[in-house]
């Protein structure tokens, strides 16, 4: 019996275009399309301590597919206490603090946080998306807080996982 070298060259073509790509390989988070997250920062700009209303400001999370392509994994974004504790986050000017807390609406009435002590963290658990997904972050800084003049600052963490 003959067989075609031309039909043996394109059999293992063939195999391979036919072979179910894994499930894994459709979502980013891996080593060829990594998943990426990114923060703004919230700027509350000046504070008047004897103002009637708090300081708020706004800013965002964004998860994304390094390459954009795939589908996005079930994933948790916790953001850590920083300065203080999830009950009160600091920033500091130097001996100087000032209170405030980042929420995950815009009532102001859910802390974001990592899950424990009352906070709760951000999910999304659909993989119908391509792209990436952006939360807001809705920062507050209560009023009456007689504090020094100055640049006040903290640094979260910011963690995904997956």
């Amino acid at each position: 019996m003959r067989v075609d070298p031309r039909l043996l060259a394109m059999a293992p073509a063939l195999v391979l275009a036919a072979a179910p790509r894994p499930a894994h390989a459709l979502l980013c988070g891996t080593i060829l399309d990594p998943l990426s997250v990114s923060a703004t920062t919230l700027a509350f700009g000046s504070y008047n301590a004897s103002s009637p209303t708090p300081r708020d400001a706004t800013g965002s999370v964004t998860v994304s597919c390094g390459l954009g392509l795939d589908l996005l994994p079930a994933f948790t974004v916790s953001i850590s206490a920083g300065s203080g504790s999830f009950a009160t986050r600091k920033m500091a000017f130097g001996a100087s603090r000032l209170n405030y807390n980042i929420y995950t609406d815009g009532g102001r009435t859910t802390i974001w946080g990592d899950g424990t002590a009352g906070t709760v963290t951000q999910s999304y658990s659909t993989v119908l998306v391509l792209g990436s997904i952006t939360y807001t972050a809705y920062g507050r800084v209560p009023v009456g807080q007689y504090v020094a003049s100055g640049a006040y600052a903290d640094t979260l963490v910011v963690t995904v996982t997956y």
